[in-house]
């Protein structure tokens, strides 16, 4: 009698667990044209990019000049990258 009911809790947590599983896997409201779903690569070029007194950047001159600074808003060192969209 044990072991049914130890196996019927099993069964019972594995189907919850499953649909849990699907339910968190499926994207209801996502549209696989949209922007939602834009694949890109970031590669890091070595090289950092300076403010200037004038306030302009230095420039990225690394991979062929593919590369451009990236930098936060406050900050005055950013990180030159190559950032490609798919």
């Amino acid at each position: 009698m044990e072991a049914k009911i130890f196996t019927f809790l099993q069964i019972a947590v594995l189907i919850a667990l499953g649909i849990h599983l699907i339910a968190a896997g499926q994207d209801r409201d996502g549209d696989e044209d949209s922007e939602e779903y834009e694949l890109f690569t970031v590669e890091y070029c070595g090289t950092n990019c300076t403010q200037l007194g004038n306030g302009s950047w230095t420039a990225c001159t690394g991979n062929n000049g593919t590369c451009r600074c990236f930098h936060e808003s406050d900050k005055t060192v950013g990180l030159c990258l190559i950032y490609r969209i798919y």
